[in-house]
């Protein structure tokens, strides 16, 4: 009971990641509840300033997350994303991976994945409905991929501690690799739980690769098998923003990547962009960036 009480503790990327490489980093934790490595949190209350992905692979346990006990065992899958407190309160032969890494340096690499139902399912969605669905729609997997997902792992740890030359872009694929996996695992779920995540996670799949489509409420609402009103619930809960809105930050990330990248004149942008023209896209710009485009693109040149 003592880590309930204790103010958390909090682990910096700066202490983990090298600034000059991948920021990933693979830890093995098994066995009893002492430290294992310089800097273990995971028996200690604590939060960090960067995601961590959770493979339980022996075992069994209970691990506290933002006030709440949840019992886990070999085969649980989860993300923990940053600021989120947590710690094993307890270890019973418990062995697991636990992948830090800066979601924010890696956002490049994970673009083609936002379109992807199962990813935006299991690392967007299920941990802002963790505590509302009880934990049920963690991902769990089966012995025979748990067999994979380990050899992907004792491959991981060989290269981190070998270091020889490219290690880090190594560490990236098969991070990719198993992210790609899980997202696959997590479409077949068939936990309730996880599957109105999964529908959830189609509606912001298809909102992120067809973002030029002028989408109705009642479109997205078809498409997540949900009325019109329970979606912009669920929607609004998860992202902190309506379904529409979402949309529109889209639009307007991308229309920053164009100003950022390219030449290419604002009014262009404005259309390529899905805005109807620059005069429209400058005031919603403005709105998230606090600046104009023009004035970004200056900024950021």
């Amino acid at each position: 009971m003592e880590g309930l009480f204790m103010k958390a503790a909090k682990a910096y990327s700066k202490d983990f990641f090298d600034p000059d490489i991948h920021p990933i980093r693979v830890i093995k934790i098994h066995g009893d509840n002492s430290p294992q490595h310089e800097g273990d949190l995971t028996g200690i209350r604590h939060f960090h300033d960067f995601a961590e992905l959770v493979i339980i692979t022996e075992g069994y346990g209970v691990h506290w997350i933002d006030g709440i006990d949840y019992p886990v065992a070999a085969g649980d899958v989860f993300l923990l994303q940053g600021k989120t407190e947590h710690y094993f309160r307890e270890r019973h032969n418990l062995i697991l991976y636990n992948i830090m890494h800066d979601s924010f340096r890696l956002r490049q690499y994970l673009k083609n994945l936002q379109s992807d139902a199962g990813y935006n399912a299991m690392f967007l969605l299920e941990p802002s409905y963790r505590k509302r669905h009880k934990f049920r729609s963690r991902l769990h997997v089966d012995r025979k991929s748990l067999a994979h997902i380990d050899s992907i792992m004792q491959h991981m740890i060989t290269e981190q501690n070998t270091q020889n030359n490219g290690y880090d872009t190594l560490l990236l694929c098969m991070l990719l690799e198993l992210i790609v996996f899980f997202s696959r695992e997590y479409s077949k779920v068939k936990i309730p739980q996880a599957q109105a995540l999964y529908r959830m996670g189609k509606v912001i799949g298809k909102l992120e690769s067809a973002y030029l489509k002028n989408w109705s409420t009642a479109e997205l609402s078809r498409l997540a098998g949900m009325s019109k009103s329970s979606l912009m619930t669920a929607f609004r809960e998860a992202t902190g923003h309506t379904p529409l809105d979402y949309l529109i930050r889209i639009r307007l990330q991308k229309a920053a990547e164009l100003l950022m990248n390219t030449n290419m004149p604002i009014t262009e942008i404005a259309t390529a962009c899905g805005f109807s023209d620059s005069n429209y896209l400058t005031r919603q710009f403005r709105k998230v960036y606090s600046a104009s485009p023009r004035e970004y693109r200056k900024n950021n040149s």
